[in-house]
């Protein structure tokens, strides 16, 4: 409902170069993550000028660097543009809008996948379950943790 076809293209992209799929889990595509993002953007009017723009600035950045949007670009070029804007301590200065949009886009990613029942289910996560019998923290979490009962 937010994204037009060609961001949903990009957003498809590049959530599966975020958190691709391994040995444990599919992609933040087969999590849902786009549609999770998509709701959440169609609910959060003050976040969607900074994602819509951060796909345009994405776009502009591939255009000026490769003569084409980012979808059409290689997977090395991808990770040559990704690579310069993922680790903000090491951006350049120039680069500042790109970094945003990246950390905004990463964080919606890993929200999105990590509240999916895959990414829950990746985590191993064992909560909300009964335990019939708790024999408190296992011994060599507490030795680790440097505390005892």
């Amino acid at each position: 409902m937010f994204f037009t076809p060609h961001e949903w293209q990009t957003v498809r992209i590049l959530v599966d170069l975020i958190i691709p799929s391994d040995d444990r889990s599919g992609s933040a595509t087969d999590a849902g993550v786009p549609e999770f993002m998509d709701f959440i953007l169609n609910d959060q009017a003050d976040m969607q000028d900074p994602m819509r723009g951060g796909l345009a600035w994405l776009d502009n950045e591939c255009r000026d660097r490769f003569g084409k949007a980012f979808v059409d670009c290689s997977d090395a070029q991808r990770a040559a543009v990704l690579d310069d804007i993922a680790w903000p301590a090491k951006a350049r200065p120039e680069l500042s809008n790109g970094v945003e949009f990246f950390n905004r886009m990463r964080d919606l990613t890993a929200s999105g996948f990590f509240s999916s029942k895959m990414g829950v289910e990746d985590l191993k996560y064992l909560g909300n379950t009964v335990v019939a019998e708790w024999n408190g923290c296992p011994p060599a979490a507490l030795a680790r943790l440097g505390v005892k009962y």
